[in-house]
């Protein structure tokens, strides 16, 4: 199965394409293409001895972390992760989520129509506090707002149809 990982640590963040294939022998993981085959054991307390074919090991102990993302230990080093199908990642990447810091832009990721805005111009939101919900393929999907701030306008109006990619809202920093 193909994932897209957001790797956060020490050396920064980075966006990671990997592959995961078991077969008998052991877990081939391509990561940005390059496969290598892993030997992964399960240890007391939740973690996991990792044996690569080069002979590096590592113990790794995974903690999950908010908002879908999992918190692990390799050795001293401690990163972030965040998999993501490949589906849900071409759709964030689509609404831009994570790729800005200082876009104020929040875009449907998919298309649809705006059942109902939660929030109007002046409104103060957190990051993660749904601002409009979306229905598309008779589901509703609530849009979440990507960081703390304040609604500066709102773009479209209930009943709307909506594209992948379209700005619902704009938001300013709080």
């Amino acid at each position: 199965m193909k994932y897209r990982a957001k790797v956060a640590g020490p050396s920064g963040e980075r966006s990671v394409e990997v592959e995961v294939q078991l077969d008998p022998t052991g877990v081939v993981v391509s990561l940005d293409g390059r496969p290598a085959r892993w030997d992964i054991v399960p240890t007391p307390g939740g973690g996991y001895s990792v044996l690569r074919a080069d002979g590096r090991q590592a113990e790794a102990v995974p903690h999950p972390g908010g908002n879908g993302t999992v918190r692990v230990r390799v050795g001293a080093e401690r990163v972030t992760l965040e998999l993501l199908d490949e589906l849900t990642a071409r759709a964030q990447a689509v609404a831009g989520k994570g790729a800005y810091r200082g876009s104020g832009d929040v875009k449907a990721a998919i298309p649809g129509r705006v059942l109902r805005i939660l929030v109007g111009p002046g409104d103060s939101v957190l990051q993660g506090q749904p601002v409009v919900v979306l229905e598309a393929m008779k589901m509703e999907n609530d849009v979440r707002a990507p960081r703390d701030g304040v609604i500066r306008s709102v773009e479209v109006s209930a009943g709307q149809a909506v594209g992948a990619g379209q700005i619902l809202l704009r938001l300013e920093p709080a």
